[in-house]
């Protein structure tokens, strides 16, 4: 993990223009897709977190350089595992015009990572989560991301160690964590939040701020600057 006065953050907002790929280690489908106007929030999101957590004197590496990169769920975790962030974090919410989730309305949750879970191959062949340390301490940076976004977003937020259905009802590789997070050699940390602010299908500023400002604090609790 990298250490010293400038640690590397590695942040990761949600989705692509859609995109195919497979990991060559693992035989996963690393695909990934576009999802609007969620993509178009978090990667907001995410310039707000990278700006704020620079200027606090971190060294921070995005998974997307642009809006419209495409790229594949294989591809972030290579770039964090390439920088040997002290800590990885991807940044989603469930904004839509359809089925949108008001901010302050649920899917509010937090993903760390835990050994036994996994996802399956085209094949049915099952790859799973093993690395114990790891683990333990996206457990432990995990609950305090609970504790601060709950803080600055003013609501409650869920803690869960595994997405808590298979992902295959969703027409996902079947499993049960994100695959950015098995695929990681470093502690991730997975957001959810709610996607719609009041009379919108997405987040307004205000709420990109909150969401933005839970995430800086979390971080800054997690891997404090030396």
């Amino acid at each position: 993990m990298s250490s010293g006065a400038h640690p590397v953050i590695v942040i990761d907002p949600g989705h692509s223009v859609t995109v195919h790929g497979t990991d060559p280690a693992t035989g996963l489908d690393v695909s990934d897709y576009e999802n609007e106007p969620e993509m178009r929030d978090v990667f907001a999101v995410a310039q707000l977190v990278r700006s704020k957590l620079e200027a606090a004197g971190y060294r921070v590496i995005l998974t997307k350089t642009s809006l419209d990169e495409p790229t594949t769920l294989g591809r972030r975790a290579d770039i964090a595992n390439a920088a040997h962030a002290a800590l990885a974090l991807s940044i989603h919410d469930q904004a839509g015009s359809n089925g949108g989730i008001g901010f302050n309305s649920g899917n509010n949750i937090v993903y760390y990572q835990s050994v036994g879970d996994y996802r399956e191959t085209p094949a049915g062949k099952k790859v799973v989560f093993t690395d114990e340390a790891e683990a333990a301490l996206s457990k432990r940076y995990g609950a305090i991301f609970q504790s601060e976004r709950a803080k600055y977003e003013g609501h409650s937020i869920r803690l869960q160690d595994n997405v808590g259905y298979n992902l295959g009802s969703r027409g996902l590789p079947a499993g049960n964590i994100w695959i950015v997070q098995l695929l990681s050699k470093v502690p991730w940390i997975y957001n959810e939040a709610g996607g719609n602010s009041a009379g919108q299908s997405s987040l307004d500023s205000a709420a990109e701020q909150r969401y933005a400002n839970g995430l800086v604090a979390s971080v800054e609790a997690c891997v404090p600057r030396r």
